[in-house]
């Protein structure tokens, strides 16, 4: 099986078993997915990875999980523009609302200075509707 069929598999099966209330496992799944995309330094699945796990971690209403799951994809990737709207919507969710505020700064930024296309008009307008003022500063 070729490497990005192991990830996606490991994708699919994730989600098998979240729809039969196996989140734990879902998650068991995935950690050691991510260990194996670290192991490889295969910096676009641990993003994908991750990211899908924050998603399973924030259906499961786990924000602690979920915020793991991010930092783990911004230590593979320090500029990855979703895993920092992901941290400040956790931290907002979570009532910390000056560090929402710095994460959506720093998501911004990543946004104007690397990421193109339709992901950066998406995540711009979800920024700018939730801190319009962080495009003035």
């Amino acid at each position: 099986m070729t490497e990005e069929n192991r990830f996606k598999v490991a994708i699919t099966s994730s989600l098998e078993l979240v729809e039969q209330g196996e989140h734990r496992e879902a998650l068991k799944l995935l950690d050691d997915s991510i260990a194996e995309a670290k192991r490889e330094n295969n910096v676009s699945w641990i993003r994908t990875l991750c990211h899908h796990a924050a998603i399973v971690s924030r259906f499961t209403e786990n924000l602690g999980s979920a915020k793991h799951y991010y930092e783990e994809s911004l230590a593979s990737d320090p500029e990855n523009a979703k895993a920092l709207y992901g941290l400040a919507t956790v931290a907002l969710d979570q009532g910390e609302l000056e560090i929402a505020k710095q994460y959506a700064t720093r998501c911004h930024t990543a946004l104007l200075q690397y990421d193109e296309g339709l992901l950066k008009q998406g995540l711009l307008d979800l920024l700018m509707k939730q801190w319009p003022d962080i495009a003035e500063n």
